[in-house]
């Protein structure tokens, strides 16, 4: 067990902790926001008057993408169903709508194919795993990501041996539904309240809250403009600022 110790605040008796991924453990801003205008992009050659209203929905705004909206916390299929919803609007049925957001999702993929290479750890995140995992914490991510897609992150940055276990948000529940959670903890052997969740978005901590974690942990690091998060017990805006003591210290 180790104790984790953010701004003053304690968690005490931690077995685990559980990450997110994107823009908590990787730096995603400038690859989902590229990703995000290729989709509107490809909708707009049919439908042009949806390109602006897209992008908002999208989370793009001007330069930056927000990190509190669509494309930044939801998952893939999240995001295809709300562009399906804007080209239904067009008078499309809704089956036929669904294949044209697909398409275009299909188009943006290969555009950007090499995910895992072009969004690297954020600076600091991969010594603040290796000395949980040296402390004898189990780790584990949980992200709206495709599972393959965590994989391939874990590969190319050799964290592998690090975690556990990963899901994506291709295989539900997702967050912030809290059976990902206590299944995640069940797998892990550990029980929910010995678990602590770190992450950039609501979704995280909502998750956290509702599946009676020992705590949740806010992060900020990963985006230019801060998230304001409303469901963590304690925000950080840098790894550093975490640290970890075993039982043995106390």
């Amino acid at each position: 067990m180790v104790q984790l110790w953010c701004r003053g605040r304690c968690f005490p008796s931690v077995a685990a902790v559980i990450f997110d991924k994107d823009g908590t453990l990787a730096d995603v801003a400038h690859y989902l926001r590229g990703v995000a205008i290729a989709r509107a992009d490809h909708i707009a050659a049919d439908f042009p008057d949806l390109k602006e209203p897209l992008l908002q929905a999208f989370g793009v705004r001007g330069n930056h993408l927000d990190p509190t909206g669509l494309q930044a916390v939801g998952t893939r299929q999240e995001n295809l169903i709300a562009a399906a919803a804007f080209v239904a609007t067009q008078g499309i049925p809704w089956i036929a709508a669904l294949e044209r957001a697909n398409a275009a999702f299909a188009a943006a993929d290969r555009e950007f194919t090499a995910k895992a290479e072009l969004t690297p750890p954020l600076a600091g995140v991969m010594e603040l795993v290796e000395q949980l995992h040296r402390a004898g914490c189990a780790l584990a991510i949980i992200s709206s990501d495709r599972t393959s897609a965590i994989e391939a992150f874990l590969d190319t940055y050799h964290l592998k041996p690090f975690f556990q276990l990963w899901q994506g948000g291709d295989e539900p529940p997702t967050k912030p539904d809290p059976q990902v959670f206590l299944r995640v903890c069940d797998r892990l052997g550990v029980r929910p309240d010995q678990a602590v969740v770190i992450g950039d978005a609501d979704s995280d901590g909502l998750m956290a809250q509702r599946g009676g974690a020992a705590g949740s942990i806010g992060v900020t690091w990963g985006w230019q403009r801060p998230p304001v998060l409303n469901y963590c017990d304690c925000l950080l805006a840098s790894p550093l600022e975490m640290q970890i003591t075993t039982d043995e210290k106390r």
